[in-house]
């Protein structure tokens, strides 16, 4: 779906005018968040942003998990490794999504994955492990969900 730039009203996908406030519509992908229209470039960027930024989170999380696995309990190297895994795969999709931006919806609605990952972290890696979790809920998903219909757009085009 489109909406329109000036606005914000839902839009055909053939529509040329709107049929809101008049105005043509011509190629628009905008978004109405808290009642300010939004570029649909803004969301995904956004989003690529705060991806990269739970990877940086994640990342440093591993890496002090390793370094807690090598000098507390070997338990925390897996739970570190996995957590390095993770860093680097979301710093690689925040850069893949912008150049293909399909599935983004079916990627961050499920929730079993990241309560998995928050147990695991939460029991074997610690509490320094919730802290990834509740920015990925929070920054992520929750965007993600607030913003659902024009990422489900993104699907159609």
């Amino acid at each position: 779906m489109k909406y329109c730039r000036n606005c914000g009203k839902e839009l055909l996908d053939e529509a040329v005018i709107c049929i809101g406030c008049g105005c043509a519509v011509g190629g628009q992908n905008n978004q109405t968040v808290n009642n300010k229209s939004v570029d649909g470039a803004t969301l995904l960027n956004t989003l690529s942003q705060r991806l990269n930024t739970n990877g940086i989170i994640w990342l440093v999380i591993g890496i002090l998990q390793i370094l807690g696995g090598v000098f507390i309990n070997w338990f925390l190297l897996i739970v570190g490794v996995l957590n390095i895994i993770s860093s680097v795969q979301d710093m690689q999709y925040s850069k893949t999504l912008l150049e293909n931006p399909n599935g983004i919806v079916a990627k961050f609605e499920p929730i079993t994955g990241p309560v998995i990952t928050l147990v695991y972290n939460l029991v074997i890696g610690g509490v320094i492990g919730v802290v990834g979790s509740i920015y990925y809920f929070f920054a992520i998903r929750n965007f993600v969900m607030e913003n659902k219909q024009f990422f489900a757009s993104l699907d159609a085009e």
